[in-house]
């Protein structure tokens, strides 16, 4: 089997003018594609990717040209060679026949595109990418009706080939929003009693986010939440300070959307694939965050949300504690950085299990 690699586009780089030198870039550390290539055609590099969580992915097609590097030795491949790469929704089989598509180029690759799976992700030239179903293709250009939160655009998007440098084909999250649109039952409410909750950050380009999950306690301080990440699995259990609390959603599509998606994953037994509610005994009084900090064992990795913080949620090591808040060695571009320090009033919330607590864990404890 192919090596993990790291693949990096141009249009994935921030360039700037430093001392008159334009040559100098930056590439944004969250921009790059991780797979095992298993092809090269016509220009065209065709990887098999592997998402974020540690999940067998889709099928992406990467205009070679438009590379500004491959790499099979960085910090973040070192992290996916201590990850156990999981299968859960038999990407391989249904990569299968994907990834020996014949095209000769970006108008071939899309026709093939269109007939058996013609819902796509597309990466333009300028880094800006597009999801969405195609309506319509010819030599100079794909139209699609793009995604936008739990349906599609009624009006088409434009997109030339000749700017494309990416199609993501077969991914998981696609694939479950293309189901859920056909699907014949009708999840126009919350059965579940999932809830979208929405915090206080001190940063106004932060009040926009928010967690979704279930709550499964509460008391007058405290929250007890199993959140759910973008596939419906079970992302994290975590207590949150409800003094931080800013508003909750019970009713919207997007938690009805999320309700078809916890029905689908448990369906296909991938609902909590880390068995973290099986993890902790959830029995007694809640903890408060600060009784969670201060009994938190030594060299075990947490995750916390800060208020006051740029960047909402932190994974790191417990470096102090003192009496108002402690200090925490912040795990950063998959290493132990900088230390920030933090009072125990401005915390939202603090993992008591999740998963990327587990696979960093198990990352740092092989470094």
């Amino acid at each position: 089997m192919n090596k993990l690699v790291q693949v990096t586009l141009n249009a994935d780089q921030e360039k700037y003018n430093l001392g008159g030198d334009e040559s100098i870039t930056f590439i944004d550390a969250n921009s790059y594609y991780i797979g095992q290539i298993v092809a090269r055609e016509h220009g065209w590099i065709v990887l098999e990717s592997v998402d974020q969580t540690g999940n067998q992915g889709g099928i992406v097609f990467i205009k070679e040209d438009q590379i500004a590097k491959i790499e099979d030795d960085t910090p973040v491949l070192h992290y996916y060679a201590t990850t156990e790469i999981k299968d859960l929704f038999d990407m391989k089989h249904l990569n299968s026949s994907v990834k020996n598509w014949d095209f000769t180029d970006i108008y071939d690759l899309l026709i093939n595109v269109a007939d058996p799976q013609p819902f796509a992700t597309f990466e333009v030239d300028t880094g800006v990418t597009y999801t969405g179903l195609i309506t319509q293709l010819d030599k100079k250009e794909v139209r699609i009706l793009e995604k936008n939160g739990t349906s599609i655009e009624h009006f088409a998007t434009v997109i030339p080939l000749k700017d494309i440098v990416c199609v993501d084909v077969n991914s998981i999250d696609n694939n479950l929003f293309l189901h859920y649109l056909k699907q014949k039952q009708n999840y126009d409410f919350n059965e579940l009693k999932l809830v979208e909750i929405y915090f206080d950050y001190t940063f106004d380009d932060q009040f926009g986010n928010f967690v979704i999950g279930k709550v499964l306690k509460y008391d007058e301080d405290n929250i007890l939440l199993e959140s759910l990440n973008e596939l419906g699995q079970v992302e994290s259990i975590a207590v949150i300070a409800r003094r931080h609390v800013a508003h909750v959603t019970e009713e919207s599509e997007r938690l009805n959307y999320f309700n078809y998606l916890v029905n689908w994953q448990q369906k296909n037994h991938s609902f909590d694939p880390d068995n973290l509610e099986r993890s902790l005994n959830l029995n007694g009084p809640i903890k408060s965050i600060t009784e969670v900090i201060e009994t938190w064992p030594d060299g075990h990795v947490i995750k916390i949300s800060d208020s006051i913080y740029h960047y909402p949620d932190r994974l790191g090591l417990i470096a102090d504690r003192g009496d108002e808040g402690f200090d925490l060695k912040i795990l950063t571009e998959y290493d132990l950085g900088e230390i920030s320090d933090h009072n125990y009033d401005d915390l939202i919330s603090v993992d008591l299990a999740g998963s990327e607590m587990i696979e960093m864990q198990r990352f740092i404890d092989h470094k």
